[in-house]
């Protein structure tokens, strides 16, 4: 049987079906989708504007891999706004299992750093914090509190993406969420009845409060099945270890329901995102509205008396000790020479 042209050139055989578009595509033409789809992005949202210094966070899997290639290929070929300064970070939280350690080839980094001309630096829970996802994790499970390992990373590297920032000088943070991850992330907050967590969605850069870097998703619009076949013939590589804690994190099994939604009905994950970002449209107008308070422990801002680090590590028992280590590093700042 012969193959079918690709729909959109009519000259090289299709490679690809997109269910979602009902395209059949040459890889040529699928790469070049993804390319204009993630710069369309930037564009249309503003996620960049000229002068911006943008903050890529590099996992080491390859929607963040995939992320640092395209913006700098962007930037090379001169399409992003001008004078955008790119720089690249990396978070080792601590633990075995840490995206930091399961880098199929944490040379490759390097690699693309050298190429397009983005520094790179690692930083580590325990010299942002003083303690490790390890030991807070280990407080907690000793004490019977059940508290995933995803979400004990997840509220830390929010915060250490906060301060890595500052001490940056970041303008923006961009990271590699694609169009599964938001489905997914919609999903979870509808099944969790978390309201709130809707303001900090939607195709725009997160509202820019004081103390928070806003975020933004240049890949949102891309399928995670698109961004794989883009990193394996670019020769960006995969990570080939699979966390053992994602097997009970809530996100694995919201995968497999959207698949099997997907089979029904092929635009289910831009449906959601789109109903997500709607709903973030209305709350973002009534959260801009309320006052920040300052962590009385911490005084970092939060929506409460105390953030949810401070209370993460609380009721790990290590407060004092990241207290401690905070007045160590204030003190530092001061000391140092301008």
């Amino acid at each position: 049987m012969e193959t079918p042209a690709c729909t959109r050139c009519g000259r090289r055989p299709a490679n690809y079906y997109r269910t979602s578009s009902g395209e059949r595509l040459c890889l040529n033409c699928l790469f070049r989708s993804i390319e204009d789809t993630v710069l369309r992005t930037i564009k249309k949202y503003q996620l960049m504007i000229e002068g911006d210094k943008v903050g890529i966070a590099i996992s080491g899997g390859k929607d963040s891999l995939t992320l640092m290639y395209l913006l700098g290929k962007f930037r090379k070929k001169g399409e992003l706004p001008k004078n955008v300064e790119l720089i690249a970070f990396s978070i080792n939280e601590g633990q075995p299992y840490s995206c930091f350690y399961r880098m199929a080839r944490s040379d490759y980094v390097r690699k693309l750093s050298d190429e397009f001309n983005i520094p790179y630096r690692v930083f580590t829970f325990k010299e942002l914090f003083g303690v490790t996802a390890a030991e807070v994790a280990h407080g907690l499970w000793s004490k019977e509190i059940n508290i995933h390992m995803c979400t004990i990373d997840g509220v830390l590297r929010r915060r250490a993406m906060n301060i890595i920032g500052r001490q940056l000088g970041l303008t923006k943070i961009a990271t590699g969420h694609n169009l599964d991850d938001e489905s997914q992330t919609v999903l979870l907050n509808v099944t969790s009845n978390d309201l709130d967590r809707f303001s900090w969605f939607g195709p725009t850069p997160e509202v820019d409060r004081e103390g928070f870097i806003p975020r933004i998703k240049p890949l949102r619009f891309v399928r995670e099945e698109e961004v794989a076949i883009y990193a394996h013939y670019h020769g960006i590589p995969l990570m080939e270890l699979e966390c053992p804690f994602v097997y009970n994190n809530p996100r694995y099994e919201l995968k497999f329901t959207l698949a099997r939604w997907e089979r029904d009905n092929p635009n289910i994950k831009h449906s959601l995102v789109s109903f997500g970002d709607s709903l973030a449209k209305l709350l973002r107008e009534r959260t801009a509205k309320v006052p920040l308070n300052r962590c009385r422990y911490c005084g970092e801002p939060t929506s409460g008396d105390v953030c949810r680090v401070c209370d993460l590590i609380s009721r790990a028992g290590l407060l004092d000790k990241y207290l401690v280590h905070l007045r160590t590093l204030k003190l530092t700042d001061t000391q140092s020479p301008s």
